[in-house]
């Protein structure tokens, strides 16, 4: 006998009634069964090889075989059975993502003839609903929100039935024991409400959608109705999803090339940011990339089946900077299509975008969570991410699990009612009991303060970890490094001396514990703080100013001052210090370019300045040689509290602000001005790193830029996030991977 052991993502995806019928098509003895941890164990008679070798190529479309081990057993068997689960003791196992509905369920849902016609929660094992039902493990019916929907007995024979599609399915369901959907205020309930619900988008209505992870609200992609909907939403500038009836569809809103065209069709249905085709002026305005996405649930399916238009913006419903809603939503809309199964965690669609041919995640979400990432860390902890883009991180058997998007940790709502939800929920859905509780470094976040009051009644250990040095590690967690250059580029992150770090480079080294600032921007004065961040001509004042001395140069901006501004006033604050940051920020050197280049003067959504200049950007041959200077610093080692001096180099950029600001004055084409001013700021780190014998990794919210990547790509090989975003959104996999630092 020979016993083969199959780990991956090989639970909940149909993978052992795929291997009960491979094995008895072969004529095969022996069983198989999930033993826990991603696991699937199997014995048989013979051609153990064979066997294997078929596993491989025939697998269900949603499994994902890493490692397949075969060694001889004992044991005699008369046929080949399915067991029941169980295994090694201590070992958890996730379910799968949810995943978009699958072709062959597509087929039903259109098919007159089946039972599940037109019926919008048709599932199998290979596609539907997993983490956003489940509230505890194992993943089994009785541990989901279906529970509430006993099987009827056709459901049931299909459930027991392991030669059918749906064995052991734990979502499936029909529209004779299934939940169902209703239109408000409209009283109409079943396929009509779905009908109906596309009758009023048609017309220009507003529509809010319960889906799979909570609310959408739904509109024509039209001016008309996108300015109201921004309205109702109090969103006057941010860029919309949109769902798209098909691919066809989507080539003809966007540049699709092959990479996205993948992404777009694949089981995680993701909104894929793309080169717009046509205008969508205000689905996202002043923006050369459009997010769009594919009907993923047999819900969209259907609406699309009913719907004349080809395109509808779909976003999530809900205030700005307040988690996504998964009951009744509180928003002025024509109508709320809504049904009767509850969501028990929320899950907002994932976002990805294509940088330099890399798969670059943005939000991750939908069709990622709970997905595992070994990162070899023995220790159980928790970390908390981020303030804004938060996600959560769990580790557990050497693995980290990085919770759903869970967004602005500062906003209330958010705070208290999803980021607080979700860390009970996850240390209790997979038992743990945290060794560490890991923070970002700023003391006053929310998500900071969390951590002291989670130690206290955990037992656990507290561990702070500077927000730059968090970004390197989620590289290095991805590559399993324990050594690496790290360029780090972001808006702010707490600095180790106080100030506001977003453009700096690292030395990581994590078998000698040493964490090291080897470069960082020029330091800028924030006039305002925070009213910088939301009012960029301010930075730009600061950085001509820095140079100039004076702010002759600005004399055209003076239009863009609010009331109660003036450059005098600015250059008190400046002189004098009054209510100023110092920050080392490459996001707000990219909210200068904004500002210069006349794109963004007011902020009205996280990025929006950087999105529009990089709209803005287009290469030109001419180009600026960066001005790199030694200075020295003190600087504190962020783990064990010694401190160690370095020189710590400095990227000097006011001479070239100041240099376009002339060329544009001359009348210099501004998009060739943006695109220089980018390319500088790439090539300057470049100069930094280059030569190094170590690997170079890269994070931070300004990797997204796609001039600012194709310029280090030119000069330097390096790594990048593939798994986890780049952003704020997966700093808390590195708060995890900080743990190797004190060799647990």
């Amino acid at each position: 006998m020979f016993k083969i052991l199959v780990t991956g993502r090989v639970q909940g995806v149909g993978f052992r009634p795929f291997v009960f019928r491979l094995a008895r098509s072969m004529g095969l003895k022996g069983y198989v069964k999930n033993v826990g941890d991603g696991t699937v164990e199997i014995v048989v008679d013979r051609d153990p090889d064979v066997f294997a070798e078929r596993l491989k190529k025939e697998k269900p479309p949603m499994a994902v075989i890493d490692r397949v081990i075969v060694e001889e057993t004992d044991g005699s068997y008369d046929d080949f059975t399915i067991l029941k689960s169980g295994g090694v003791s201590g070992l958890f196992s996730l379910p799968p993502p949810d995943f978009a509905v699958c072709e062959e369920c597509s087929e039903e849902i259109f098919d007159e003839s089946n039972r599940r016609y037109l019926y919008p929660f048709t599932t199998c094992t290979n596609c539907g609903q997993r983490f956003s039902i489940s509230f505890s493990l194992p993943f089994d019916r009785e541990n989901t929100t279906l529970v509430e929907f006993p099987l009827c007995e056709k459901c049931q024979r299909e459930y027991e039935n392991p030669e059918d599609r749906r064995y052991f399915a734990q979502s499936i369901t029909c529209p004779e024991c299934g939940p169902h959907y209703q239109l408000a205020p409209h009283g109409i309930r079943g396929v009509g409400a779905i009908r109906k619900a596309a009758e009023l988008l048609d017309s220009g209505k507003i529509v809010a959608i319960k889906g799979i992870g909570g609310f959408h609200i739904a509109c024509l992609t039209d001016d008309d109705a996108v300015e109201r909907l921004r309205g109702v939403l109090r969103r006057p500038h941010q860029p919309f999803a949109v769902m798209v009836r098909d691919i066809e569809t989507a080539e003809k809103y966007a540049y699709v090339n092959e990479k996205e065209k993948s992404e777009l069709l694949s089981y995680t249905r993701p909104i894929v940011v793309l080169k717009k085709k046509a205008e969508l002026y205000q689905v996202a305005p002043l923006l050369d990339t459009v997010g769009i996405m594919l009907p993923y649930t047999a819900l969209h399916k259907i609406l699309f089946g009913f719907l004349r238009a080809d395109a509808l913006v779909m976003t999530s419903a809900n205030m700005p900077g307040e988690p996504m809603a998964i009951e009744m939503p509180d928003i002025e809309c024509d109508a709320v299509l809504t049904h009767n199964m509850r969501i028990h965690n929320r899950v907002d669609d994932s976002v990805l975008k294509i940088v330099g041919g890399r798969r670059m995640i943005i939000r991750r979400s939908r069709g990622f969570v709970p997905t595992p990432i070994g990162i070899g860390v023995n220790a159980e902890a928790i970390s908390l991410g981020a303030e804004l883009y938060n996600s959560i991180a769990v580790l557990k058997d050497h693995k980290a699990i990085p919770s759903q998007y869970i967004g602005n940790t500062a906003n209330f709502k958010t705070f208290n009612e999803f980021f607080k939800r979700a860390v009970e929920f996850w240390l209790e859905y997979l038992n743990i009991r945290p060794d560490f509780v890991v923070r970002d470094l700023h003391p006053l976040y929310n998500t900071s303060r969390y951590a002291t009051e989670l130690a206290e009644r955990t037992g656990a250990e507290v561990l702070s970890v500077q927000h730059h040095l968090a970004h390197a590690l989620s590289v290095m967690a991805e590559r399993g490094l324990d050594r690496a250059m790290a360029i780090t580029v972001d808006g702010a992150g707490y600095g180790m001396d106080g100030t506001v770090w977003g453009g700096e480079v690292l030395y990581v080294d994590l078998k000698e514990r040493i964490f090291r600032r080897v470069a960082r921007l020029e330091r800028i004065k924030l006039l305002g703080g925070d009213l910088a961040v939301h009012h960029p001509l301010r930075t730009l004042f600061s950085i001509i100013y820095k140079h100039e001395r004076d702010f002759e140069l600005l004399e055209d901006y003076e239009k863009y001052l609010r009331d109660g501004e003036s450059f005098e006033l600015f250059e008190k604050m400046y002189v004098k210090n009054i209510n100023t940051a110092p920050a080392s920020s490459a996001g707000r050197y990219m909210d200068a370019i904004a500002a210069m280049t006349e794109v963004c003067l007011e902020r009205t959504y996280e990025g929006e300045p950087a999105m529009k200049a990089e709209g803005l950007a287009r290469r030109d041959s001419q180009i600026y040689s960066p001005v790199i200077e030694e200075s020295y610093e003190p600087f504190e080692f962020s783990i064990d509290g010694s401190s160690r001096k370095d020189y710590v180099r400095v990227i000097r950029f006011t001479h070239i602000f100041s240099d376009s600001l002339r060329r544009l004055k001359r009348g210099e084409d501004r998009r060739a001005v943006a695109w220089r001013l980018i390319d500088y700021l790439a090539r300057a780190f470049c100069e930094v790193v280059k030569g190094q014998d170590i690997p170079v990794v890269v994070s931070g919210g300004v990797a997204y830029n796609s001039h600012f990547m194709a310029s280090l790509s030119e000069s330097l090989k390096f790594y990048t996030n593939e798994l986890v975003p780049a952003g704020d959104n997966g700093i808390s996999l590195g708060q995890l991977y900080a743990l190797k630092f004190l060799e647990v």
